[in-house]
């Protein structure tokens, strides 16, 4: 039998007849699908200046690595790069969308960035992206004192840590 699940990260569907392992949508672990009559909707979250002003770096960071991981997309050289720069920026789109709805604010447009033609090159600046995410989401979730904000960040910096991984695997 199908069940409904929704993302307590990012809110995203999900209909399966188990929770997903991941979320198909951020990524975030299994463990955050929820069945839908227990999802709750946060809409924007009330925080100290310190946390939306991590939040607000946090959406700036998720803009330009969409926007580079768009750009590797449509100039990787095999699909299995293409594949995995695609995937990274649709997650990265979702992650930004979930800093936006947390602080109350319309999605920021993403900045113009530029990429290299070489994959190999493409994966190593995708490797210093996600390491900048993951070192200043573990320090943002470690000084937030709202629980959502900490677990948004954690998750999130789980999700890039399973980017890391996966970069590191194909370089």
């Amino acid at each position: 039998m199908l069940h409904p699940y929704r993302c307590e990260i990012c809110g995203e569907t999900y209909v399966g007849g188990y929770p997903a392992e991941r979320c198909p949508y951020c990524g975030a672990a299994g463990k955050n699908l929820l069945p839908a009559a227990e999802w709750i909707n946060y809409g924007k979250i009330e925080m100290c200046e310190q946390s939306i002003e991590d939040c607000k770096k946090a959406l700036e960071l998720e803009m330009t690595n969409y926007a580079y991981y768009k750009c590797a997309t449509a100039k990787a050289q095999t699909q299995v790069t293409q594949t995995i720069f695609k995937r990274f920026m649709k997650q990265e789109m979702e992650h930004a969308e979930v800093f936006s709805k947390a602080l109350g604010f319309d999605l920021p447009e993403a900045p113009q960035v530029t990429c290299a033609n070489e994959d190999v090159t493409n994966m190593e600046e995708s490797n210093k992206h996600e390491q900048i995410a993951i070192k200043f989401y573990i320090e943002a979730a470690n000084r937030a004192p709202e629980e959502r904000i900490k677990q948004i960040f954690r998750s999130i910096a789980e999700v890039e840590n399973e980017h890391l991984i996966t970069l590191n695997m194909y370089k």
